[in-house]
Order: structure tokens, then sequence, then C-alpha cells
């Protein structure tokens, strides 16, 4: 009897895969010629499927990414009062392991009726490293931007691996017309 069970299943399964359905017991997760997915999506006969290698080293922290709002605030450029609204923000991001970088940018974006009022002028962005009793040991200084922007800065991009002198954190620094107007930091400490 248990014979015959085993065989009535085997020509079931057979069947059912000549005839190119695949009994949902058959998706074990172990065989890596079917989809992830077994939703009963219908898929093309030339489906490609990629498998794409996983870090050797398993999950670690590698980067940040952030935004802090710039305040509404008003300067002067030539007799001209310059008023930034709500609405805009420093975005910084740093990528490496440790005391490592490999990548630090920092910009500035404006959304919704910012992005066409808000004139960023004589605007400067920074890199300004700290170590953990919070004093400052270096800072990187992008060029300074004379223009006026509506809505957004130049972007300060440093892909130059380097290594801190310590743990501590990484600031990205905005300044506008020589005063500082928003500030994003990332804390480093392993």
């Amino acid at each position: 009897m248990q014979n015959r069970l085993l065989s009535a299943i085997v020509i079931s399964a057979t069947i059912l895969l000549t005839a190119g359905v695949t009994p949902a017991s058959a998706f074990d997760g172990t065989d890596t010629d079917i989809p992830s997915d077994y939703s009963g999506e219908e898929f093309t006969d030339d489906l490609v499927i990629e498998d794409v290698p996983g870090d050797p080293e398993g999950w670690t922290t590698r980067g940040a990414a952030g935004s802090s709002p710039i305040e509404t605030f008003q300067y002067q450029v030539g007799g001209l009062t310059i008023s930034i609204p709500t609405g805009c923000a420093l975005t910084h991001v740093i990528k490496g392991d440790g005391k490592r970088i490999t990548n630090q940018m920092a910009g500035v974006d404006c959304v919704g009726p910012s992005a066409l009022l808000a004139k960023f002028c004589n605007t400067r962005l920074e890199f300004h490293y700290a170590n953990t009793a919070g004093k400052t040991y270096k800072i990187k200084r992008g060029p300074l931007n004379s223009p006026c922007r509506s809505g957004t800065v130049n972007s300060l991009n440093v892909a130059a691996d380097h290594t801190l002198a310590h743990y501590g954190k990484a600031c990205a620094q905005l300044f506008v017309n020589g005063k500082r107007r928003a500030v994003q930091c990332h804390y480093i400490t392993s």
C-alpha cells in the first residue's frame, strides 16, 4: 500500500512537471534555478535569473546618510536682502569602514516652493572632523561658490580614500555669505 502511494505521488509530480506546473512542495529554497517568489507569478519561457553574490564578510555598517533642515534666514548680498524659506536641507553621505573613509559628499536640496524661492549666494561646504572629546582636528574646505543658485548649492564630493586620525564625528557644514547655516554629523565609533 505504501509503495502504491509513493508511486502515485511520483507519477503525479511527473505529470505536473511535464505539464509545466510545479507543485509548491518542490520549492524548498535549495534549488538555485527557480525564482524566489512563489506567489503564482507567471514567467516567460526565456526567464533570466541572475544570482548576485553577497558580502563575504557578512553585514557591517559601511556608511551613513542624513539630512538636517536649514532654518529660515535672511542675508545681504550687494545691498539686496535674500530670504531662505523653510523647505531646504543639508544632506551628508559618508562611506567607509571604521576610521577609513572612501567617499564623502554633501549638498543642499530644496523642495516645494523653496526650490524656486531659495537663492544661495557665496556658499561653501566644508567637512569638519572632531575627536571623541568634541574638538575639531581637521577641516576640508570646498571651494567658495560666488554665483547665486536657486534651490541648491554646488555639491562637495571627496572621493579620495583617507583615514581619520581619531574616532569621533565627521560633519558637513554649510556656509552662506560667510556664516554657518546648517550642520549634519555622523559619529564614527568603530
